[in-house]
């Protein structure tokens, strides 16, 4: 009799293990289907005519958006390739930043496709980029947006190939649970229109405007959150309501050029600020914008 109930437990619970078996197989299917029509997601959007200029003047502006944007910080000084966010070995699968030049290993880009990707987030097969901020850049006036395609698509060529991108399991799903933001494309207005040009100003309107840059890392409304990554750091709250609030616009300025805070600490290397090239007004902007984020 007791063998009898022995074989009944053991019967129940491997129909109970193959049940949480399938279930979780099943559950997989769906995220793997759902995570991938949106990565195979074609985009059918309207290229804007921009007119890309060629002189020094609006390449050293266009140098200058690109450091404060985050090209640097992402993918090198030189554009040849440099972060990776997620390296080859990581759980959630292989994201490097690309090369970005025309040498070996890098893009050969249109005006349109650079447009493509840096309006709406497009790749030149119509789906979306992958974890490129698109989203923090796409509202540029149709001025600065002309002067950075013009930077960076006369950057000297270099020869570097990065590794082939994957998504992992793990990754599917924080995709899935909208955890880990894979595709710009989808926080896009693709039928937004742009303005010409944005007068400099030091106010909280301009600031906002710079700002978006931020929000990568320290998220929309400013208050920073868990690691971005396996090892990495806290991200600050930027807002009124962290240290940035306390902070007088000197010292500020002072964070933003050294990488020291008032207390004296370093700011952890995940913070690119020594790519930053701010002058002193846009960051009285940035500053008068992010004090008034509660």
């Amino acid at each position: 009799m007791q063998k009898s109930f022995g074989k009944k437990v053991l019967k129940w619970i491997g129909i109970s293990l193959l049940t949480i078996v399938i279930l979780v197989v099943i559950l997989y299917a769906v995220v793997y289907l759902s995570t991938q029509n949106r990565i195979d997601k074609i985009y059918n959007v309207m290229v804007q005519n921009l007119t890309i200029p060629s002189d020094s003047l609006s390449y050293e502006k266009g140098r200058h958006i690109a450091q404060n944007r985050g090209c640097m910080g992402c993918h090198g000084a030189n554009l040849g390739g440099f972060e990776a966010f997620m390296p080859p070995g990581s759980p959630l699968g292989t994201l490097v930043a690309p090369n970005i030049t025309h040498g070996k290993g890098g893009i050969e880009y249109t005006d349109k496709d650079w447009i493509r990707t840096l309006r709406h987030g497009v790749n030149k097969e119509g789906k979306s980029v992958w974890f490129m901020p698109s989203h923090e850049v796409s509202h540029l006036s149709n001025q600065e947006m002309a002067a950075l395609i013009n930077f960076v698509k006369h950057q000297p060529p270099i020869d570097n190939t990065v590794p082939k991108k994957e998504i992992k399991p793990l990754g599917r799903i924080l995709v899935f649970l909208d955890k880990f933001p894979l595709l710009p494309a989808e926080q896009i207005d693709h039928n937004a229109k742009y303005v010409d040009e944005i007068i400099p100003s030091i106010t909280p309107e301009y600031g906002a405007y710079l700002s978006t840059t931020c929000q990568g890392c320290h998220s929309k409304n400013y208050k920073g959150g868990p690691p971005l990554g396996p090892g990495g750091p806290a991200i600050p709250n930027i807002s009124h309501t962290g240290d940035v609030g306390r902070w007088k616009e000197q010292e500020f300025i002072t964070v933003m050029r050294t990488g020291k805070r008032p207390d004296g600490k370093q700011l952890s290397d995940a913070m690119p600020y020594k790519y930053f090239t701010f002058k002193d007004d846009e960051l009285k902007a940035i500053y008068a914008f992010l004090h008034q984020v509660k």
